[in-house]
């Protein structure tokens, strides 16, 4: 796939999956704002052909499953999990007639918020990988079961809780899985090589989830790197597709969440824990990008955890 075409494909959110279910009359299992849980991957619309803002996990259960991944040809079959980061590009997508997969669609922010320290092995492994291919142990099938107990529960208050607290075994699992496999071969990595500028990015990620206040500025994290603002915006863009200034924002706002969901500090007292120069420009920089105040965001976030 040349530059030209990679172009010309469309992202894909989260939202477009529900809209096109809902569109065709077709059922999803669970679905919220940054997590679908998809029980059987035949139940949905063909998302292939377009750049995903979102990362997968797919589970083959059975049968055979093939497609492209950032153009090259991938195939997944009976107890076989592929993972994707998001910003991926699937196309040609094919399946046999017996296939049975399950799909777990998540997005960024809610990534970071569930594998926290681990997030730096996710990121390091998924960007220097491309995509990773492992052998479904009989675990994690069980933990997708209990993941399906969980959304089709309509008597308890803590269902997103729980579901949260099972996703998270579930991928610490698929994180330990890549990272103790006694080898490539044995756990099944697909290998794509490594470079300069993989190392690069994941040490700005790394300057970037190493810190309680984080800066604002590519620039600066460009001159703790010794390197141009120029060069890491170049890094970042032809290993992840985003710009530094994306992923600054991104883990910033991550932060912002937690504060917001979990605690009870004002705004002001967010501002100032979070190391921006007032208030005002926080709250600014809130709705710049969610198009709410804090206090409205922390409002929105709180009746959704209901």
């Amino acid at each position: 796939m040349n530059r030209e075409e990679r172009e010309q494909i469309q992202p894909l959110a989260l939202s477009d999956i529900v809209i096109e279910a809902q569109r065709k009359g077709e059922t999803l299992g669970y679905r919220d704002d940054e997590l679908i849980i998809i029980d059987d991957l035949r139940d949905i619309p063909d998302f292939t052909g377009y750049k995903i803002s979102f990362n997968i996990v797919l589970v083959c259960v059975r049968g055979k499953l093939q497609l492209e991944v950032t153009g090259e040809q991938v195939s997944v079959s009976d107890g076989q999990i592929i993972v994707c980061h998001s910003h991926t590009v699937l196309s040609n997508y094919m399946v046999s007639p017996s296939v049975e997969c399950k799909l777990l669609c998540v997005s960024d922010r809610l990534l970071r918020t569930i594998l926290a320290s681990q997030m730096q092995l996710w990121n390091k492994m998924l960007y220097h990988h491309r995509f990773i291919i492992i052998n479904a142990e009989a675990e994690s099938l069980a933990l997708y079961q209990h993941l399906r107990y969980q959304w089709i529960r309509d008597d308890s208050p803590f269902k997103r809780e729980i579901l949260i607290s099972l996703l998270r075994a579930a991928l610490l699992e698929l994180c330990d899985q890549m990272m103790h496999g006694e080898s490539e071969k044995e756990s099944g990595i697909v290998s794509h090589g490594s470079s300069r500028m993989e190392m690069l990015f994941h040490q700005f990620l790394e300057h970037l989830a190493s810190r309680h206040v984080k800066k604002l500025s590519v620039a600066d994290y460009a001159n703790e790197m010794c390197i141009t603002p120029k060069y890491l915006s170049t890094i970042c863009r032809t290993v992840s597709d985003k710009s530094p200034m994306t992923w600054i924002s991104e883990y910033v706002m991550e932060d912002i969440t937690y504060y917001l969901r979990q605690t009870d500090l004002t705004a002001k007292e967010i501002s100032d824990e979070l190391g921006f120069p007032n208030a005002s420009y926080f709250g600014k920089y809130v709705r710049e990008r969610l198009g709410m105040s804090p206090n409205e965001y922390r409002k929105k976030l709180r009746s959704v955890a209901r």
